[in-house]
Protein backbone atom coordinates (compact mmCIF):
# COMPACT_ATOMS: atom_id res chain seq x y z
CA UNK A 1 0.00 0.00 0.00
CA UNK A 2 3.09 2.41 0.97
CA UNK A 3 4.79 2.22 -2.98
CA UNK A 4 1.10 2.95 -4.39
CA UNK A 5 0.55 6.20 -1.83
CA UNK A 6 4.04 7.00 -2.55
CA UNK A 7 3.30 6.41 -6.68
CA UNK A 8 -0.25 8.69 -5.82
CA UNK A 9 1.72 11.08 -4.21
CA UNK A 10 4.22 11.22 -7.41
CA UNK A 11 1.52 11.66 -10.08
CA UNK A 12 0.08 14.44 -7.76
CA UNK A 13 3.26 16.58 -7.40
CA UNK A 14 3.42 16.49 -11.61
CA UNK A 15 -0.64 17.80 -11.39
CA UNK A 16 0.79 20.79 -10.04
CA UNK A 17 3.77 21.33 -12.16
CA UNK A 18 1.53 20.95 -15.30
CA UNK A 19 -1.78 23.18 -14.47
CA UNK A 20 0.96 26.23 -12.92
CA UNK A 21 1.80 28.85 -15.68
CA UNK A 22 5.67 28.14 -16.19
CA UNK A 23 5.96 31.76 -16.29
CA UNK A 24 4.38 32.50 -13.22
CA UNK A 25 6.14 30.28 -10.64
CA UNK A 26 10.00 30.06 -9.93
CA UNK A 27 12.50 27.21 -11.51
CA UNK A 28 13.02 26.75 -8.05
CA UNK A 29 10.01 25.57 -7.34
CA UNK A 30 9.69 23.22 -10.34
CA UNK A 31 12.85 21.75 -9.69
CA UNK A 32 12.12 20.82 -6.05
CA UNK A 33 8.95 19.29 -7.27
CA UNK A 34 11.13 16.99 -9.66
CA UNK A 35 13.99 16.16 -6.92
CA UNK A 36 11.14 15.43 -4.60
CA UNK A 37 9.33 13.20 -6.89
CA UNK A 38 12.31 11.01 -7.71
CA UNK A 39 13.04 10.52 -3.81
CA UNK A 40 9.26 9.25 -3.11
CA UNK A 41 10.01 6.61 -6.55
CA UNK A 42 13.32 5.43 -5.27
CA UNK A 43 11.87 5.05 -1.44
CA UNK A 44 8.40 3.56 -3.13
CA UNK A 45 10.90 0.92 -5.03
CA UNK A 46 13.07 0.08 -2.13
CA UNK A 47 10.51 -0.64 0.38
CA UNK A 48 8.24 -2.61 -2.28
CA UNK A 49 11.70 -4.82 -2.81
CA UNK A 50 12.26 -5.24 0.82
CA UNK A 51 8.55 -6.26 1.76
CA UNK A 52 7.67 -9.91 1.76
CA UNK A 53 5.16 -8.99 -0.83
CA UNK A 54 6.27 -10.09 -4.52
CA UNK A 55 6.73 -7.12 -6.79
CA UNK A 56 6.48 -8.32 -10.45
CA UNK A 57 7.14 -7.12 -13.91
CA UNK A 58 4.35 -4.64 -13.82
CA UNK A 59 5.51 -3.07 -11.24
CA UNK A 60 9.01 -2.47 -12.04
CA UNK A 61 7.58 -1.26 -15.40
CA UNK A 62 4.87 0.73 -14.73
CA UNK A 63 7.64 2.51 -11.85
CA UNK A 64 10.20 2.76 -14.68
CA UNK A 65 7.74 4.61 -16.95
CA UNK A 66 7.23 7.17 -14.47
CA UNK A 67 10.29 7.52 -13.43
CA UNK A 68 11.48 8.50 -16.98
CA UNK A 69 8.70 11.04 -17.56
CA UNK A 70 9.70 12.32 -14.11
CA UNK A 71 13.59 12.81 -14.96
CA UNK A 72 12.75 14.32 -18.54
CA UNK A 73 10.47 17.01 -16.41
CA UNK A 74 13.86 17.72 -13.86
CA UNK A 75 16.08 17.98 -16.80
CA UNK A 76 13.61 20.63 -18.85
CA UNK A 77 13.31 22.29 -15.77
CA UNK A 78 17.19 22.33 -15.71
CA UNK A 79 17.66 23.68 -19.13
CA UNK A 80 14.86 26.51 -18.68
CA UNK A 81 12.93 24.76 -20.91
CA UNK A 82 9.39 25.68 -18.86
CA UNK A 83 6.44 24.67 -21.30
CA UNK A 84 8.55 20.99 -22.03
CA UNK A 85 8.55 20.76 -18.28
CA UNK A 86 5.10 21.15 -18.18
CA UNK A 87 4.09 18.75 -21.11
CA UNK A 88 6.38 15.73 -19.54
CA UNK A 89 4.63 16.45 -16.06
CA UNK A 90 1.39 15.84 -17.53
CA UNK A 91 2.31 12.70 -18.78
CA UNK A 92 3.89 11.70 -15.54
CA UNK A 93 0.29 12.70 -13.97
CA UNK A 94 -1.07 10.01 -16.28
CA UNK A 95 1.47 7.42 -16.26
CA UNK A 96 1.53 7.53 -12.12
CA UNK A 97 -2.67 7.15 -11.97
CA UNK A 98 -2.74 4.68 -14.92
CA UNK A 99 0.04 2.57 -12.87
CA UNK A 100 -1.60 3.22 -9.21
CA UNK A 101 -4.78 1.80 -10.39
CA UNK A 102 -3.09 -1.60 -12.33
CA UNK A 103 -0.69 -2.07 -9.29
CA UNK A 104 -3.61 -2.07 -6.79
CA UNK A 105 -4.19 -5.55 -5.47
CA UNK A 106 -7.53 -5.92 -5.89
CA UNK A 107 -7.79 -4.91 -9.36
CA UNK A 108 -8.32 -8.20 -11.96
CA UNK A 109 -8.07 -8.72 -15.41
CA UNK A 110 -11.55 -8.93 -15.97
CA UNK A 111 -12.90 -5.87 -13.90
CA UNK A 112 -15.42 -3.65 -16.37
CA UNK A 113 -14.01 -1.20 -17.98
CA UNK A 114 -16.76 1.44 -16.42
CA UNK A 115 -15.53 0.22 -13.25
CA UNK A 116 -11.84 0.68 -14.17
CA UNK A 117 -12.50 4.34 -15.78
CA UNK A 118 -14.19 5.10 -12.14
CA UNK A 119 -11.01 4.18 -10.53
CA UNK A 120 -8.97 6.06 -12.61
CA UNK A 121 -11.13 9.25 -11.73
CA UNK A 122 -10.28 7.95 -8.04
CA UNK A 123 -6.98 8.21 -8.75
CA UNK A 124 -6.53 11.32 -10.45
CA UNK A 125 -8.26 13.09 -7.78
CA UNK A 126 -6.26 11.40 -5.09
CA UNK A 127 -3.05 12.18 -6.39
CA UNK A 128 -4.08 15.55 -6.93
CA UNK A 129 -4.99 15.68 -2.97
CA UNK A 130 -1.73 14.25 -2.31
CA UNK A 131 0.79 16.06 -4.19
CA UNK A 132 -1.46 19.12 -4.63
CA UNK A 133 -1.41 19.70 -1.06
CA UNK A 134 2.41 19.30 -0.85
CA UNK A 135 3.40 21.30 -3.84
CA UNK A 136 0.61 24.04 -2.74
CA UNK A 137 2.56 24.13 1.12
CA UNK A 138 6.29 24.36 -0.30
CA UNK A 139 4.96 27.13 -3.40
CA UNK A 140 4.20 28.92 0.02
CA UNK A 141 7.07 29.01 1.47
CA UNK A 142 8.89 29.60 -1.95
CA UNK A 143 7.06 33.15 -1.76
CA UNK A 144 8.61 33.94 1.81
CA UNK A 145 12.31 33.22 -0.07
CA UNK A 146 10.90 34.99 -4.24
CA UNK A 147 10.54 38.20 -2.95
CA UNK A 148 8.46 40.26 -6.07
CA UNK A 149 9.42 37.11 -8.40
CA UNK A 150 5.86 35.86 -8.03
CA UNK A 151 2.50 37.41 -7.81
CA UNK A 152 -0.74 35.55 -5.76
CA UNK A 153 -2.38 34.21 -8.99
CA UNK A 154 -0.09 30.89 -9.14
CA UNK A 155 -0.83 30.17 -4.90
CA UNK A 156 -4.71 30.57 -5.68
CA UNK A 157 -4.82 28.85 -8.67
CA UNK A 158 -3.26 26.05 -6.65
CA UNK A 159 -5.76 26.60 -3.69
CA UNK A 160 -8.82 26.68 -5.76
CA UNK A 161 -7.71 23.68 -7.72
CA UNK A 162 -7.01 21.27 -3.91
CA UNK A 163 -10.84 22.74 -3.54
CA UNK A 164 -12.38 21.34 -6.45
CA UNK A 165 -10.53 18.05 -5.90
CA UNK A 166 -11.55 17.75 -2.70
CA UNK A 167 -15.17 18.04 -3.41
CA UNK A 168 -14.79 16.10 -6.34
CA UNK A 169 -12.98 13.21 -3.96
CA UNK A 170 -15.65 13.36 -1.69
CA UNK A 171 -18.74 13.36 -3.63
CA UNK A 172 -17.08 10.29 -5.17
CA UNK A 173 -16.38 8.34 -2.29
CA UNK A 174 -19.47 9.29 -0.75
CA UNK A 175 -21.90 7.63 -4.00
CA UNK A 176 -19.70 4.71 -4.56
CA UNK A 177 -18.64 3.97 -1.25
CA UNK A 178 -20.40 5.48 1.54
CA UNK A 179 -24.04 4.59 0.73
CA UNK A 180 -22.96 1.07 -0.48
CA UNK A 181 -21.65 0.58 2.60
CA UNK A 182 -23.70 2.02 4.84
CA UNK A 183 -26.53 -0.39 2.37
CA UNK A 184 -24.36 -3.52 3.09
CA UNK A 185 -25.93 -6.67 4.82
CA UNK A 186 -22.70 -9.26 4.33
CA UNK A 187 -20.56 -7.70 7.06
CA UNK A 188 -19.10 -9.43 10.12
CA UNK A 189 -19.88 -7.55 12.85
CA UNK A 190 -16.74 -7.14 14.05
CA UNK A 191 -15.18 -6.52 10.66
CA UNK A 192 -18.26 -4.19 9.94
CA UNK A 193 -17.94 -2.46 13.45
CA UNK A 194 -13.87 -1.49 13.01
CA UNK A 195 -14.60 -0.79 9.12
CA UNK A 196 -16.99 1.65 10.48
CA UNK A 197 -14.74 3.38 12.66
CA UNK A 198 -12.08 3.80 9.85
CA UNK A 199 -15.23 5.44 7.48
CA UNK A 200 -15.75 7.61 10.02
CA UNK A 201 -11.96 8.65 10.32
CA UNK A 202 -11.58 8.53 6.28
CA UNK A 203 -14.70 11.65 6.19
CA UNK A 204 -13.57 13.38 9.31
CA UNK A 205 -9.55 13.63 8.87
CA UNK A 206 -10.11 13.35 5.03
CA UNK A 207 -12.62 15.35 3.83
CA UNK A 208 -14.07 17.39 6.85
CA UNK A 209 -10.74 19.21 8.57
CA UNK A 210 -9.37 19.75 5.20
CA UNK A 211 -12.78 21.67 4.09
CA UNK A 212 -12.80 24.09 6.58
CA UNK A 213 -9.07 24.44 6.25
CA UNK A 214 -9.41 25.34 2.40
CA UNK A 215 -11.58 27.80 3.12
CA UNK A 216 -9.51 29.50 5.77
CA UNK A 217 -6.28 29.31 3.33
CA UNK A 218 -8.28 31.17 0.46
CA UNK A 219 -8.85 33.79 2.84
CA UNK A 220 -4.96 34.00 3.83
CA UNK A 221 -4.12 33.81 -0.14
CA UNK A 222 -6.75 36.86 -1.07
CA UNK A 223 -5.27 38.90 2.32
CA UNK A 224 -1.27 38.17 1.17
CA UNK A 225 -1.05 36.01 4.60
CA UNK A 226 1.11 33.44 2.84
CA UNK A 227 2.81 32.73 5.94
CA UNK A 228 -0.38 31.82 8.03
CA UNK A 229 -1.48 29.89 4.67
CA UNK A 230 1.83 28.14 4.42
CA UNK A 231 0.99 26.76 7.86
CA UNK A 232 -2.65 25.44 7.50
CA UNK A 233 -1.51 24.02 4.49
CA UNK A 234 1.26 21.90 6.30
CA UNK A 235 -1.62 20.67 8.81
CA UNK A 236 -3.82 19.40 6.13
CA UNK A 237 -1.49 18.05 4.21
CA UNK A 238 -1.28 15.32 7.09
CA UNK A 239 -4.60 15.13 7.53
CA UNK A 240 -5.12 14.63 3.54
CA UNK A 241 -2.02 11.99 3.89
CA UNK A 242 -3.97 10.36 6.61
CA UNK A 243 -7.18 10.47 4.82
CA UNK A 244 -5.84 9.06 1.65
CA UNK A 245 -4.24 6.15 3.18
CA UNK A 246 -7.36 4.98 5.38
CA UNK A 247 -8.98 5.09 1.88
CA UNK A 248 -6.53 2.44 0.68
CA UNK A 249 -6.74 0.46 3.15
CA UNK A 250 -10.79 0.60 3.44
CA UNK A 251 -10.65 -0.13 -0.95
CA UNK A 252 -8.39 -3.27 0.31
CA UNK A 253 -10.66 -4.41 3.28
CA UNK A 254 -13.83 -3.77 1.31
CA UNK A 255 -13.01 -3.54 -2.56
CA UNK A 256 -15.02 -0.02 -1.97
CA UNK A 257 -13.58 3.14 -3.18
CA UNK A 258 -13.46 5.30 -0.71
Amino acid sequence: MIPILLLLIVGGIALTQAVSDPRQVTLRWLRLGGVIALSLLAAAVTIAAASDQTTTAAFYAAFAAVTAAQTAQLIATQLGRRNLQRLFAGVCFVLACAGAVWLQPAHAAATPWPHRLLEFAVAMTSAGLLGGFLMTMLLGHAYLTAGGEMTQSPFLRLVWLLATLLLARAAVSTSAALWPFLTATDYHHATRMWNTVMVTARFAVGFAVPAVFIYMIIDCVRRRANQSATGILYVATVLVVLGEGIALALEKSTGLLF
